[in-house]
């Protein structure tokens, strides 16, 4: 059973960090105590970026500098067999069994010798997708890591949080820079109002709303979460449930066969919920529910 107590106590904490090292140190206080000791989050460069565009591309990092530093500029991350891995699944795993099915490259068994030298012998990755559509890759490295399927499940969630609040923090940043309709419109978004109602509320047209929200969410990039309301968002009944399963693991498909409703109305709920709370993707909705005790 998912530990939504525990979980919640975890995401309260990381909400209290005003800062991307303020994140990883909340973050390594807890998963030190299952030997990872190190955390490293990013956007993915295009091929053949160079070592100073891979490095901007960093969202939260805690690695040791000197590794980082070789890391990028041996061009580590085209070779890396964890990153390869979470390219196509995002779901939480031991860096041992990514590594029991690859079949290394010589260069690839370079970095994972030279990652040893950094107390990075183990660890567990996952992947998240922002609302823009871009793929972060979190890696938390160890010597040796020991922990439950509930445990590293429970890291996955407030690991998604974590990246939603560094990119809440880097938005922020950016908002003073949108002219007023822009700012309008998205406050409006992430509260969860419609294109719709927003243009009613705005005067102005659903495709002038379209544009603005394109404007604003272009200017301050993921983080734009941030900028919605103070209060506890109103998930409807509906909305919750088809939430409470997602934290269980259920996909579209089974939510809707447990409730009985149709997967495209199971989606529509659960984008609905993930809208409200202001989240990037299912897993950072489900945090974020945790979080303001939506779900318990």
């Amino acid at each position: 059973m998912f530990d939504f107590v525990r979980t919640r106590a975890f995401v309260q904490q990381i909400q209290k960090a005003r800062s991307p090292l303020a994140i990883c140190s909340t973050l390594i206080s807890f998963t030190e105590n299952y030997g990872l000791h190190a955390v490293c989050a990013g956007t993915l460069p295009a091929k053949g970026s160079t070592p100073g565009d891979q490095v901007g591309h960093i969202v939260l990092s805690s690695w040791p500098a000197e590794w980082i530093d070789r890391y990028v500029s041996c061009n580590y991350i085209f070779h890396d067999p964890i990153v390869d891995h979470m390219r196509q699944s995002g779901n939480a795993i031991l860096w041992r069994d990514i590594l029991k099915t690859h079949d290394a490259s010589r260069k690839a068994s370079k970095l994972l010798s030279e990652a040893r030298d950094f107390r990075l012998a183990d660890g567990i990755a996952m992947s998240f997708t922002t609302l823009e559509g871009d793929l972060i890759v979190m890696s938390f490295g160890g010597e040796r890591v020991e922990l439950s399927a509930s445990e590293l499940q429970m890291i996955w969630f407030a690991s998604s949080y974590a990246i939603g609040h560094a990119l809440n923090l880097r938005g922020k940043d950016r908002f003073t820079e949108l002219e007023g309709l822009e700012k309008e419109c998205l406050q409006l978004a992430v509260r969860g109002r419609s294109i719709a109602e927003i243009a009613e509320r705005l005067a102005i047209t659903e495709d002038d709303v379209r544009g603005e929200l394109q404007r604003a969410r272009q200017k301050v990039g993921p983080g734009h979460a941030s900028y919605r309301q103070s209060e506890l968002p109103r998930l409807t009944p509906r909305e919750k449930e088809c939430l409470q399963w997602a934290a269980f693991g259920k996909s579209e498909w089974e939510v809707s066969q447990i409730l009985g409703i149709s997967e495209h109305t199971a989606e529509k709920h659960l984008l609905n919920a993930k809208t409200k709370l202001g989240a990037s993707n299912r897993v950072h909705a489900v945090a974020e529910a945790i979080r303001c005790g939506v779900l318990d």
